[in-house]
C-alpha cells in the first residue's frame, strides 16, 4: 500500500492539530532544519524545542529564520497566509518552482513533523520535495 495522495490525509488524521512548517523563531516553536552550503534546508531527525536561550544565541549572527526552519502550531484563521481553507504559502511555493528542474530523491526526505504538517496534508509529497527550498525570512538578504 502506497502513501496517501493529496486530499486523503484529512480523513486519516481527523482531529489532528496541524503544524506550520514555516514558523518564526519564538519560544515554543521547534527547530526543523538548518540551511546547508547548498542553500537548501536540511531537516533534523528530531525537531528541537526552541526557548529564550536558543533564540538569544541563534540571533547573535542575524535572523535565525535566514539559516534555520521552524515549526509551530498552524494558526489557520489567525495567520495572514491562511486563504480561508488552506495555507497559501505552499501553494505559492509550488507555483513558483513549477518548471524548475529541482532534484528529487526517490523517497520522501526525512521530516520530524510530516504526520502533522499542514503543507503535506494539503499537497502530499510535492510539498516535501519543495520544502527544502523554502527560507522563511529572506527580507534582510534581499535588501543587501
Amino acid at each position: 500500500m502506497g502513501r496517501p495522495e493529496r486530499g486523503t490525509l484529512d480523513s486519516i488524521n481527523a482531529g489532528v492539530d496541524r503544524s506550520c512548517p514555516s514558523a518564526r523563531c519564538e519560544p515554543g516553536a521547534k527547530l526543523l532544519g538548518v540551511k546547508g552550503a547548498d542553500g537548501r534546508i536540511h531537516n533534523l531527525r528530531t525537531a528541537m524545542a526552541v526557548d529564550d536561550e536558543f533564540i538569544t544565541t541563534a540571533s547573535q549572527v542575524g535572523p535565525p529564520e535566514q539559516r534555520m526552519r521552524f515549526s509551530s502550531h498552524c494558526a489557520t484563521n489567525g495567520c495572514s497566509q491562511w486563504t480561508g481553507n488552506r495555507c497559501g504559502v505552499i501553494d505559492r511555493v509550488l507555483t513558483h518552482i513549477e518548471g524548475f528542474n529541482l532534484s528529487k530523491s526517490d523517497g520522501l526526505p526525512a521530516c520530524p513533523i510530516r504526520a502533522t504538517c499542514r503543507w503535506f496534508d494539503q499537497t502530499g509529497a510535492k510539498a516535501c520535495h519543495a520544502c527544502s527550498y523554502v527560507i522563511t525570512d529572506n527580507a534582510s538578504a534581499m535588501a543587501e
